[in-house]
C-alpha cells in the first residue's frame, strides 16, 4: 500500500474515533488550533513582506495571503460557532472528493480482474453519499453533526484501508502469476 495513503486512512480513522467521544471541546478546539495557526501564518507573512518591502513586486502575493490568513484565523478564533456551522459543507466537499478517488481505485480493481470490485465501488458510492448529505442537509445540533462527521471519517478511513488491502493484494497476486511492470506500492 502506498504509505500516504495507508497514513491518511490511519489519521481518518482515528480522527472519527476523537470526533464521536469529544464533539463539542474538538470542533472549537480545531477552530481555535486552526483559527492560531492562520493567524500565525498571517503575521509571518506580513512580517515577510514589510522585511522586503523594497522589492514589493517581488512580495506582493505574501501581502495578500497575509492579510487573508490573518483575518481568517481571527475570525477562526473569535467565531468558532460560526466556522462550525461551515463545517459540513467543507468536509462534505472534502469526503465527496476523497471518495471519488476510491471510485478510480474500484474501477482499477476492475480493470486488473479482481472479482468482488463491486464492494470497493460501493464503499466509495456510499462515501459520495455521505459527502453530498453533508453540504445538502447539515444538522442543526453542532455536536450531533460533529459525532456524524466523526462516523463518516471512520467510515472514510475504514474503507480506504478495506480496498487498499484489496487492490495492493491484487496487483502482488498478478505480479506472482503473471509479471507486469507495476510497482504495489504505486497505487495512484
Amino acid at each position: 500500500m502506498q504509505l500516504n495513503f495507508l497514513l491518511a486512512s490511519i489519521l481518518y480513522i482515528l480522527l472519527g474515533i476523537v470526533l464521536i467521544i469529544w464533539p463539542g471541546f474538538t470542533g472549537v478546539l480545531l477552530c481555535r488550533l486552526l483559527g492560531g495557526g492562520l493567524l500565525l501564518y498571517g503575521l509571518f507573512a506580513l512580517g515577510g513582506y514589510l522585511l522586503h518591502s523594497r522589492d514589493a513586486d517581488a512580495f506582493r502575493l505574501e501581502f495578500f495571503f497575509g492579510v487573508v490568513a490573518a483575518a481568517l484565523g481571527l475570525f477562526f478564533l473569535l467565531n468558532p460557532a460560526v466556522v462550525l456551522s461551515l463545517l459540513p459543507t467543507i468536509l462534505g466537499v472534502y469526503v465527496a472528493i476523497d471518495s471519488l478517488v476510491a471510485l478510480q481505485r474500484a474501477m482499477r480493481l476492475y480493470r486488473l480482474g479482481y472479482a468482488r470490485w463491486w464492494a470497493s465501488l460501493l464503499l466509495a458510492l456510499v462515501g459520495v453519499v455521505l459527502g453530498v448529505l453533508l453540504v445538502v442537509r447539515p444538522f442543526s445540533a453542532t455536536e450531533l453533526l460533529i459525532r456524524f462527521i466523526g462516523a463518516v471519517f471512520l467510515y472514510l478511513g475504514i474503507s480506504d484501508l478495506w480496498s487498499l488491502r484489496k487492490l495492493s493484494s491484487l496487483i502482488r497476486d498478478l505480479q506472482k502469476n503473471a509479471p507486469i511492470e507495476m510497482d504495489p506500492l504505486d497505487l495512484q
